[in-house]
């Protein structure tokens, strides 16, 4: 488990308004949510009153932080750290990988991913990486690199999508809502990196409207291969480590009957490849 540096008590008022000013909010509109007077929001800022343990969860969850944040807040006013702060990869995230495999496999014969909150991939079932190994290329599923960007950067994913300008707005939205609550890390690095990739990429998506469907669907024209997949996005429920708290594993489904004989025609050939 990574250990969080202490930090000085004094930290906490320059840190909550901070946080605050980045989610857009004034100190009133932080009070409102907290359920708190805007007075006291002021006194804490300036560092005229300190925060209970009790005032700083209400805070965190007014300002809907991520658990890392949370456990930053809760150090900067003085107190222990309320949950633990894992990596995908660690020990302590064994039940976390557990079920991710368990997801993973049992969406087979349909991709399948499992990506951070900047949505680099930490795990893919056999379906997902046939399919997207293909379309992004085996370099592409870099760990250390958005699904995204990787996509976005991709000439051969790119000239299969025949919705591309559609699709390019709707990853702009979700690498844009994760930046917003990612803490300053690499994985925000990454998630600022992925947005100016977009922006460079595609800078009319801003006029392209979304599709009228009940869904976003990911038209792939491919020579030989025609998919339509609308995609679902789990997360843990009740997350108490870092390591479920930003964990999303994606699911890809056939939109249509076709789509579907196609995805299971491909799995087919791979098991007996």
């Amino acid at each position: 488990m990574a250990v969080t540096a202490l930090r000085p008590v004094g930290e906490f008022p320059a840190m909550l308004s901070r946080l605050r000013q980045q989610r857009g909010l004034s100190q009133l509109g932080l009070a409102l949510s907290a359920e708190v007077s805007q007075r006291h929001i002021s006194f804490l800022e300036t560092g005229r009153t300190r925060p209970s343990r009790e005032m700083v969860g209400r805070l965190a969850q007014a300002l809907d932080l991520a658990l890392q944040d949370v456990n930053a807040l809760l150090l900067a006013a003085g107190f222990a750290p309320a949950h633990g702060e894992s990596a995908f990869t660690d020990e302590g995230a064994a039940m976390v990988r557990r079920v991710t495999q368990l997801a993973l496999a049992a969406h087979e014969p349909f991709p399948a991913f499992a990506v951070d909150r900047a949505w680099r991939p930490l795990a893919a079932n056999g379906p997902g990486q046939t399919l997207f190994g293909a379309l992004i290329g085996e370099d592409g599923l870099n760990p250390q690199v958005s699904l995204i960007r990787a996509a976005c950067e991709s000439q051969t994913f790119r000239a299969a999508v025949a919705n591309w300008a559609q699709l390019i707005v709707h990853f702009q939205a979700l690498a844009e809502a994760e930046a917003w609550r990612a803490p300053p890390g690499p994985m925000r690095a990454e998630l600022d990196a992925t947005i100016a990739a977009l922006k460079s990429a595609a800078p009319e998506a801003e006029r392209v409207h979304a599709a009228p469907a009940a869904a976003l669907i990911l038209q792939i024209r491919a020579a030989g291969l025609r998919l339509d997949l609308v995609s679902t996005v789990a997360r843990f429920g009740a997350p108490a480590d870092t390591a479920a708290d930003d964990l999303r594993i994606e699911f890809f489904y056939p939109a249509d009957a076709a789509s579907e004989q196609v995805l299971r025609r491909l799995a087919a050939g791979a098991e007996s490849a």
